[in-house]
């Protein structure tokens, strides 16, 4: 099969507002806000102290082998989450399945840095290890814990959302930065276009409440200034499927897959004025904002209210890195280009 049409059926989000799609948009409707001084580390040194953090998520809830926590960061932790509510709320069979594929977009991790620190410091002379690899392996490896690497890479987060949530088809990780996310669900509309896969969890996880993001941030001057960023934490994932096996089954669509662009530049400029803006601004002011999953959030919660016109989310990072997705009403969509 060939030339499918992919639509949205399923939503899952976790914000700084809320563990779910259903506390962020009430926490959003009551104004409250989810940014204070980070607790998830001492930020004082730093230009800004700000976060948007993720409390009260119970992720084992979502998890069908629950001793695999273990093994997750908060990240991962968070896309698991977010993929299962997607599939709950879609109403996709819970089960093992070789046509449903994942991708996640994340814009990096921080690869355990307290644990890197503490067996550094342990280190005969840390200066020295921290400078020469082989002295490093000689001296940080052994006082780290074996399952490092394992839970530290970034496409864990793919890696654990197939696992726990038995999705068998095809499975990537999106690093582009910001625009990870958005540039996951492409890739995802993308399989389902090309028979690849009939449904596809797709979106952005992402957590930059950690020391090495605020040291990016303030080295690329984004903490100070009139409009600091607040560096937050969470996930957004949608379920993608082909449209006709979306409807044989008895699925509700939200939305269809229309045109994207992938960097900055005319396309993306025509995209964003095509139609209405995902609430991003509205989220940032509330949450802070979510690196990858900035973006994403926004389009779940664009079709969360239902859409009545095409909705745009666009993602732009720091790094000039960029992405826009053009979303088409569920009735009498038309196909973009």
């Amino acid at each position: 099969m060939t030339g499918g049409r992919a639509v949205v059926t399923g939503l899952g989000l976790v914000t700084p507002l809320g563990a779910s799609l259903e506390s962020t948009r009430s926490a959003l409707a009551e104004g409250r806000s989810a940014i204070g001084p980070a607790s998830l580390f001492d930020a004082s040194p730093f230009a800004s102290a700000l976060a948007g953090e993720t409390r009260d998520l119970d992720a084992r809830s979502h998890f069908r082998v629950p001793k695999a926590l273990k093994l997750c960061d908060r990240r991962t932790r968070f896309a698991v989450s977010a993929a299962a509510m997607a599939l709950a709320h879609a109403g996709f069979p819970s089960a093992p399945c070789d046509g449903l594929g994942v991708a996640i977009g994340t814009s990096g991790s921080d690869l355990g840095a307290e644990e890197l620190s503490a067996a550094l410091a342990a280190a005969d002379d840390p200066g020295l290890a921290a400078r020469d690899t082989t002295a490093f392996g000689e001296a940080a490896l052994p006082g780290l814990n074996p399952l490092w690497l394992l839970v530290h890479l970034p496409n864990m987060a793919s890696a654990h959302v197939a696992i726990q949530l038995q999705a068998r088809g095809p499975n990537t990780t999106v690093m582009t930065g910001w625009a990870a996310g958005l540039s996951a669900i492409v890739e995802g509309a993308a399989w389902i276009a090309e028979g690849s896969a009939v449904a596809v969890l797709a979106g952005g996880a992402d957590s930059a409440v950690h020391p090495f993001a605020f040291a990016a941030f303030e080295q690329a001057g984004l903490l100070s200034g009139p409009c600091p960023l607040v560096p937050a934490e969470g996930a957004a994932v949608v379920l993608l499927e082909e449209r006709e096996a979306a409807l044989a089954r008895g699925a509700r669509i939200l939305g269809e897959v229309g045109g994207h662009a992938l960097s900055a530049g005319p396309r993306l400029s025509t995209l964003a004025a095509a139609a209405a803006p995902a609430p991003a601004a509205r989220l940032e002011r509330h949450a802070g904002n979510l690196l990858a999953a900035h973006a994403p959030a926004a389009l779940v919660l664009a079709l969360a209210e239902g859409l009545s016109s095409p909705v745009a989310a666009v993602a732009e990072g720091p790094a000039g890195e960029a992405a826009a997705l053009l979303v088409w009403p569920p009735a009498g969509a038309a196909r973009s280009t």
